[in-house]
């Protein structure tokens, strides 16, 4: 399966909370090569390699989203966020509510007309309007909401969605552990679509608790540039993936994730954090006796909105990057 089909895929799927329907393709594409396993809080696989040494590859996979706090008479419901959401954007957009059934709704937007000041939308003034009378019948307080965007080509390399972080790092590391599958050498691969990120690293936390991997590289979404932002806290799209340096990131695996990238005249970015990296890679790196992380990001648009902004070609260098990382069995 090429990238484009393999993210739209992914994407068309909603995953937070209880609600897990990414599971199901991620699962589907591994199954063609590997063992898969599903859990609570997580998807595993594994790749043998009949080598002394096995390699993690994690990508959360859930995705910002909405709780159901209160549900009215008037087709109306009042909701929480799941995880950050950027709620300059919460007027006027379109969502969708996992109840007895789906149900859609707009985000109420107060008319400039009517405003009282400038102050920035926030959930405690927002509603969603269901313009449903028997809302009640369908939705409860507890259901699940997402952004309900289409994921769309926007060029012959761009693609926007809601959910692309992280479904851009879940594409990258399966069509990387595809390829590790088909040929043979290199470390054995434990594969990993965690729950939970957006929540505190949950899921990451308990599965690699049990994980008995030497190494391990996360796999997540970083801040792609455009105008008016810091292009030093920023990488251009399709520059290829952002790469890792922390304190808190094994040294040995960045480095040898730049010297992969640039024995194979892979561009990529370096990018440098002062500690937390905010990724699951945080936890793994010290979860049971402590597993040393690296940590490969792909440059995202407009994070937790409904519209994500990624490069393809980003996304299969990634892939790249981690397959020769595990075929080169690098000693770290």
């Amino acid at each position: 399966m090429d990238c484009k089909t393999l993210i739209t895929t992914l994407c068309q799927s909603r995953c937070a909370g209880h609600i897990k329907e990414a599971f199901i393709p991620a699962a589907e594409y591994l199954k063609n090569f590997a063992e898969v396993e599903i859990n609570e809080n997580y998807l595993k696989a594994f790749i043998d390699k009949n080598s002394t040494k096995t390699l993690m590859l994690e990508a959360h996979i859930d995705q910002v989203g909405f709780i159901v706090t209160s549900v009215f008479d008037d087709g109306f419901l009042k909701v929480a966020p799941v995880g950050s959401i950027d709620t300059r954007f919460l007027p006027s957009t379109e969502v969708e509510f996992f109840g007895k059934e789906k149900v859609s709704g707009v985000f109420t937007s107060i008319p400039p007309h009517l405003k009282k000041s400038d102050t920035m939308p926030d959930f405690d003034v927002c509603f969603v309007d269901t313009g449903r009378a028997d809302v009640k019948d369908v939705v409860s307080p507890g259901d699940i909401g997402f952004f309900a965007t289409s994921p769309k080509q926007l060029s012959a390399d761009s693609f926007t969605a809601c959910g692309l972080d992280n479904r851009a790092g879940c594409t990258a590391v399966l069509l990387a552990a595809e390829r590790i599958a088909a040929e043979e050498g290199g470390m054995n691969v434990e594969i990993l679509l965690t729950m939970g990120e957006e929540l505190g690293l949950r899921g990451a936390k308990v599965a690699s608790f049990e994980s008995k991997a030497d190494l391990a590289v996360a796999v997540d979404v970083s801040f792609g540039n455009f105008e008016g932002v810091s292009k030093t806290k920023t990488a251009q799209l399709q520059s290829g993936p952002m790469l890792g340096i922390s304190p808190i990131l094994s040294k040995n695996v960045y480095s040898n994730l730049i010297a992969v990238a640039e024995k194979n005249n892979i561009t990529f970015t370096k990018e440098v954090m002062g500690g937390r990296t905010g990724t699951n890679a945080d936890i793994i790196s010290i979860s049971r006796g402590g597993i040393p992380c690296g940590l490969v990001s792909i440059p995202l648009r407009n994070m937790h909105t409904s519209l994500e902004v990624v490069n393809l070609n980003d996304i299969e260098n990634s892939a790249l990057l981690l397959y020769l990382f595990a075929k080169e069995g690098f000693e770290c």
